[in-house]
């Protein structure tokens, strides 16, 4: 083939490149079948092509890549000795050896992914060499590594390494951003977690039923104590805007055990629990009540407490609903809660919580997104806002027994100097947001009381 066909093949790749890559893997195997250089790692070499057409046959080579996978490594002895005994370019033995400024291995990374995500080995990517006529092909490395980590030599892999110190193509920002590859410690090993941000969400969401680790830079804390702790102090006296007391006589009407309160805003009916039995209020606000069911046969004075709640209750809520917010807001915001100066002021009273305030050892905030609705526990997405934008950096688990559970994601910054904080504050923001819980069920059972009674508080 000569320099003009060779130009021409070359215009044609980059006139069909869309970022679409065809693999060809080759494997070596001894005489037993076992795949070299032993049954610990598997050595591929990877032919790179670009389709040019839909048929299989029209595909140039573009890159050579040459990856190891190490199949389900035990310990880091082993791990280093598959490397040394492998024809391994990449300073993969020396990484494998060396801790973080945490104390982390890298070993410990790749088992919690590998629980997580349930693929058991480490894929190695080394050799990596592109055509000169090619290397100006945007987007090829990442697409690249895309395509083998996704490819047998990377499909049961949980955790990616690399070393662009032995390629013939720059490993640029961008593209360990596309990967997120994060340098391993002072290496020149970069790694990476097997799975798409999407699917580290999902996971993380699956915790809360699956028991998932998601990550080995964790922490934990139970909290169940220090409710009951706060509990047992002098409460505070949060200003609210209460309604008028109840009069004695429809006071009379009510329950002496009424269990909870279910409102529909959207048909402004009210069912009342109590031991035995369910009292319900038909109408929406602003409109005379219907009894039905069993508030149909109740007695007189609990059918006029009955309307008289329903009133209540669509006429108040909302705004007592809001403040109740409010004062949830500002104990997340600064770990206090406003206390009123004179007693005779209206009121509710709330547990004297403990603030938890940390410090994020770094440039940015964290803040925690919930993932999924009404789950138990909660499982929470820790972003951070940062020069980068958005990252995320872990997740926080909040059990409704005041186990709260924080770890950063493993294929967030392994070497981050400071992981130990980092997970301190996700646990401190875990801890605060399971205390505003709190917070929000006692308020809320004191506006449901002042509605459905006269013993209000504060006036």
């Amino acid at each position: 083939m000569n320099d003009d066909q060779d130009a021409a093949i070359a215009r044609a790749v980059h006139d069909a490149w869309d970022g679409s890559l065809r693999l060809v893997h080759i494997t070596v195997a001894d005489e037993d079948g076992d795949g070299f250089p032993g049954q610990d790692i598997d050595r591929w070499v990877i032919d790179v092509r670009v389709p040019l057409t839909d048929d299989e046959s029209e595909a140039v080579p573009v890159a050579e890549v040459t990856a190891f996978t190490a199949r389900e490594p035990e310990s880091v002895e082993s791990l280093v000795l598959a490397f040394q005994v492998s024809d391994v370019a990449g300073a993969f033995a020396t990484a494998a050896a060396v801790r973080d400024s945490t104390g982390e291995e890298l070993l410990e990374l790749q088992e919690s992914a590998a629980h997580m995500l349930g693929k058991p080995d480490l894929l190695a990517i080394d050799r990596v060499s592109v055509g000169e006529a090619y290397r100006e092909l945007p987007g090829l490395v990442p697409a690249l590594l895309r395509a083998v980590r996704r490819g047998p030599a990377g499909r049961s892999a949980s955790f990616v390494l690399t070393d662009p110190t032995v390629w013939d193509v720059p490993f640029t920002d961008e593209d360990r951003s596309a990967g997120e590859f994060v340098q391993w410690a002072d290496t020149s090993v970069f790694a990476s977690m097997n799975a798409d941000q999407d699917e580290v969400d999902r996971l993380a969401t699956d915790a809360a039923t699956g028991g998932i680790v998601a990550g080995s830079r964790a922490d934990d804390v139970w909290l169940g104590d220090a409710v009951e702790h706060a509990l047992t102090l002098p409460a505070v006296a949060v200003p609210f805007p209460l309604p008028p007391k109840l009069s004695a006589d429809l006071w009379a009407g009510a329950p002496e055990d009424v269990h909870g309160v279910h409102a529909d805003p959207a048909t402004g009916s009210i069912t009342v629990e109590t031991h035995d039995e369910q009292l319900e209020v038909v109408g929406t606000p602003g409109t005379a009540p219907q009894l039905v069911g069993i508030s149909a046969a109740a007695d007189p004075v609990t059918q006029a407490w009955l309307r008289a709640v329903h009133e209540r209750w669509w006429q108040y809520e909302p705004d007592l609903h809001t403040r109740v917010h409010e004062v949830v807001d500002e104990y997340l915001a600064t770990g206090t809660v406003e206390s009123a100066e004179d007693e005779r002021t209206p009121h509710l009273h709330a547990p004297d919580l403990p603030p938890v305030r940390t410090e994020w050892p770094g440039i940015g905030e964290v803040h925690l997104d919930p993932l999924g609705d009404d789950t138990e526990p909660v499982v929470y997405d820790a972003v951070l806002e940062g020069v980068d934008g958005h990252e995320h950096v872990g997740a926080v688990v909040v059990h409704e027994t005041g186990h709260v559970q924080a770890f950063l994601h493993d294929e967030w910054n392994p070497g981050y100097p400071d992981a130990a904080a980092a997970v301190a504050h996700l646990l401190g923001l875990g801890a605060g947001q399971y205390f505003a819980d709190t917070l929000h069920d006692e308020l809320s059972v004191g506006v449901e009381h002042v509605l459905l009674t006269g013993d209000v508080r504060g006036h």
